[in-house]
């Protein structure tokens, strides 16, 4: 999953998928329509970006 409130941002999104490139387009995508970011410019928005995926399946579903 993908969060924006991981990133310190007010915003209620929340991406899943099946896997890392999978929530990687969705939160790309979601940066550029909503925040007007385009996190493909630039390596290190980019490195950020995939820091804050996360693998739920690997919490108790009482932490999710």
């Amino acid at each position: 999953t993908f969060e924006c409130r991981h990133a310190g941002l007010a915003c209620g999104f929340k991406a899943t998928g099946q896997s890392e490139e999978e929530v990687l387009a969705k939160a790309v995508a979601h940066a550029r329509e909503d925040h007007g970011v385009d996190l493909t410019q630039a390596a290190t928005l980019e490195r950020y970006a995939r820091s804050l995926v996360r693998d739920d399946s690997e919490q108790p579903a009482e932490a999710r």
